[in-house]
């Protein structure tokens, strides 16, 4: 299996992208409120930041369930080459 760096790996180009993105909209309330943050203001800002934290720990569960995933089935290849190798 061929080990890809990160930058090389579309779903984390997609996910900095995201993180940036969420960073952009976050800075570009802040600065259209500047300081008279009303009601309405800082529930937009927190659904921002609770919105982009659930999709952090989303993206961050899946890929360790997948390198978990992977790992179980490339033991149990390895293995099943191993019986089969002593069967012959």
């Amino acid at each position: 299996m061929r080990d890809k760096k990160p930058l090389q790996s579309k779903k984390f180009m997609a996910f900095l992208i995201a993180e940036v993105s969420w960073k952009c909209i976050l800075l570009y309330v802040l600065m259209s409120y500047k300081s008279k943050i009303d009601h309405f203001a800082f529930m937009v800002i927190l659904s921002i930041v609770v919105t982009s934290g659930f999709l952090q720990i989303g993206y961050i569960l899946g890929q360790a369930a997948l390198d978990k995933y992977t790992a179980v089935a490339a033991s149990a290849l390895e293995q099943s080459k191993d019986k089969r190798d002593k069967g012959a």
